[in-house]
């Protein structure tokens, strides 16, 4: 598992995005309303964790996962994001 954008807490909505396909750890990049990503490879699939800050910013993650590779398949909002505790 990898992390990115992590920068404090994250305000918004809660959201994880499902589908087929491989993308970068990155894949926020370029994503200015998606922080807190975290991409979870589950082969053949891929799962990603993050905050939205603006609903309206959806479609354009969603073109942005597409691009990376991602052929999501289900969005869902949910409470919390999953805690990574990291060594050191």
């Amino acid at each position: 598992m990898s992390r990115a954008g992590i920068l404090g807490v994250a305000t918004g909505a809660n959201y994880v995005f499902r589908g087929g396909g491989a993308i970068p750890a990155r894949a926020a990049e370029g994503v200015e309303d998606f922080r807190g990503v975290l991409v979870v490879p589950a082969p053949p699939d891929t799962i990603v964790f993050g905050t939205v800050a603006d609903p309206g910013s959806l479609p354009l993650i969603l073109r942005r996962l597409e691009a990376l590779g991602m052929h999501v398949q289900s969005v869902h909002r949910v409470r919390e994001l999953p805690v990574v505790h990291r060594a050191g």
